[in-house]
């Protein structure tokens, strides 16, 4: 008579106790997937809007640099636009009260994006650093994750920087 050959009781535990230590170290890996995912999303959303900026830049200098001020070719108060968005004298979106507020620039320069107004808030500063005035400085403060999203208008840059959790 063959004898039938198969895994004893304790060979099946110690493999089901295996599987549930490796599930349990692993598993909180891959729940972690969403929130670097919703992070990629906005840091992608840094960078169109950075590019964005970058573009407005260019048409400003393709252009000859023009000077926001004159009067020539002034359309409207503020005078000559690219692509519906006042510049300042150095070629960036401008922030103006109760013309071009922040939130016109975002939604101007990223027309086809996916968020809405209820995605963010936004905040207005004027930025000091020592004796030199740095610009007006837009700040998107997002809704549904712990980011915030800034322009400075002189210089033109967009940072991405994550909130701190209250305790």
């Amino acid at each position: 008579m063959k004898f039938q050959r198969g895994f004893s009781l304790i060979e099946l535990v110690v493999v089901v106790v295996l599987l549930g230590v490796l599930s349990v170290t692993a598993a909180p890996r891959f729940l972690n997937v969403q929130d670097d995912a919703r992070a990629s999303t906005f840091h992608s959303l840094k960078g169109s809007f950075s590019t964005a900026v970058t573009l407005f830049n260019s048409k400003w200098l393709i252009d000859g640099e023009p000077n926001p001020n004159t009067i020539e070719d002034r359309n409207g108060l503020w005078g000559y636009k690219i692509y519906n968005l006042h510049y300042n004298k150095y070629g960036y979106p401008r922030i103006i009260a109760d013309i071009q507020e922040c939130e016109t620039i975002l939604v101007n320069l990223l027309p086809d994006s996916s968020l809405n107004r209820d995605d963010y808030t936004v905040n207005k500063t004027g930025e000091y650093q020592g004796d030199n005035k740095t610009g007006n400085v837009c700040s998107y403060e997002f809704i549904s994750a712990p980011f915030n999203l800034s322009y400075h208008e002189i210089s033109g840059k967009v940072e991405l920087t994550k909130r701190k959790k209250a305790n």
